[in-house]
């Protein structure tokens, strides 16, 4: 049985480290966008989100790639994303793709935000997996059965000198450097200790289950927004309060967005302090923090705002024992 005959499929992710050097280990560049294996079949192409959701009507650009491609058959891990003009990312420009399925809209947006898939890992090749090959010779394969363009990119790497790279491309940017060993195998699903996301700061992805009630200027927004992230069951355990990260156009849209999943009764069962009453929300809004550690009680220490993140699921936010040693 095939990869093929075994879709939807998730992808592997990576474990949490610092820059190193190894002669081990291929760098990549941290791409900031949307994860999605794209499925090439007879020349039909089909995009997956990390959600198992089809996002192909989407990206309309990216389907025409699949010509680009000297292969009637593949599995393909990769990131959608927007580019500026220095070929940087854009999460911002990015998120103003998401979501969209009206042909109209998309035409719309992709008019002013044009995407662009990088492909970097190779799960399958014409009738046969190849996620058992080393990494190195996954990528050599890929590099040979595509042509770059305006919304198709290869996802190169460098060797060794991954402290170098990593400085390298903060300048440049960039979100960070992922560190991928040379001879490891593709895991579908899985987080391994193979593959490195060295991040430029330490983020998080909690759930916000409710919100402060703004004064002054915040008065028609919010103060705060109440994070939780769930243990190792299904109980959400309150992380903290965010109060900084924000621009107007932000707490606009997301107050308007929380004020349509308003909540009854609170969302978790510990005491919540706070300067000002909660509006409690159902938790299915996700947002990447930024922070500097955990508390002993468990307590975001110097929380800021960063983005939402559609691309997550709530169920995904889990607080562990690796996240609370950060």
């Amino acid at each position: 049985m095939t990869l093929f005959q075994e879709r939807p499929i998730k992808p592997m992710m990576a474990k949490t480290g610092e820059s190193f050097d190894s002669n081990d280990y291929l760098f990549e560049v941290k791409w900031d966008g949307l994860r999605a294996l794209l499925f090439l079949q007879q020349g039909r192409l089909e995009l997956q989100n990390r959600n198992l959701r089809d996002v192909t009507a989407s990206y309309p650009e990216i389907r025409g790639v699949a010509e680009e491609f000297s292969a009637r058959n593949a599995i393909i891990d990769g990131e959608v994303v927007v580019l500026t003009e220095r070929g940087i990312p854009d999460f911002g420009r990015m998120q103003t793709r998401f979501g969209h399925n009206d042909p109209r809209t998309v035409d719309l947006v992709r008019g002013t935000n044009p995407a662009t898939y990088v492909a970097f890992d190779l799960l399958h090749l014409d009738g046969k997996d190849t996620v058992g090959n080393p990494l190195e010779e996954r990528k050599k394969i890929l590099r040979k059965i595509l042509v770059e363009g305006p919304h198709l990119a290869y996802g190169d790497h460098v060797e060794g000198e991954g402290s170098k790279f990593y400085s390298g491309v903060l300048k440049l940017g960039f979100e960070g450097v992922i560190a991928k060993e040379r001879l490891s195998p593709y895991l579908p699903g899985t987080r391994s200790s193979s593959w490195i996301k060295i991040k430029g700061s330490q983020t998080i992805d909690a759930i916000i289950v409710g919100y402060t009630i703004g004064e002054g200027a915040r008065a028609s927004t919010f103060g705060s927004l109440v994070m939780a992230m769930y243990d190792d069951g299904e109980r959400l355990i309150h992380v903290g309060n965010v109060g900084g990260g924000f621009d107007n156009n932000t707490l606009e849209s997301l107050r308007s967005r929380l004020d349509r999943i308003i909540a009854k009764s609170p969302i978790i069962d510990e005491t919540v302090e706070a300067p000002s009453p909660i509006v409690w929300c159902k938790p299915r809004l996700v947002c990447e923090i930024l922070y500097s550690s955990f508390t002993r009680d468990m307590k975001l220490r110097f929380p800021r705002f960063q983005r939402l993140r559609p691309d997550k699921k709530p169920e995904e936010c889990r607080l562990d024992e690796d996240i609370l040693s950060r």
